[in-house]
């Protein structure tokens, strides 16, 4: 639902996975859907928050914290006043 065309589909899965969050909220791979999910609706507040928890959880050698920073450096370039996409677009 995720990765759907339709946005419902897509808020649907946003919400499925927030609900799964509840039950563990230091759930990496649970986060990291719901991140890149909120990056694909516009929703780059949520994305930075799932990425950061991310952050705090994976160990500090892990891989995939470079990908991690690098998105959240990219959701930040889209909050920015003067960009075409916005934080509002939620």
């Amino acid at each position: 639902m995720t990765r759907s065309a339709d946005a419902q589909d897509n808020q649907l899965g946003g919400l499925l996975l927030r609900e799964m969050l509840k039950d563990d909220h230091t759930n990496i791979r649970v986060l990291s859907l719901l991140a890149f999910n909120a990056f694909e609706r516009q929703n780059y507040r949520e994305a930075i928050g799932a990425w950061e928890i991310m952050l705090k959880v994976l160990p500090a050698n892990d891989q995939r914290r470079a990908v991690i920073e690098r998105s959240i450096d990219q959701a930040r370039a889209q909050t920015e006043p003067g960009t075409t996409e916005s934080a509002d677009k939620q």
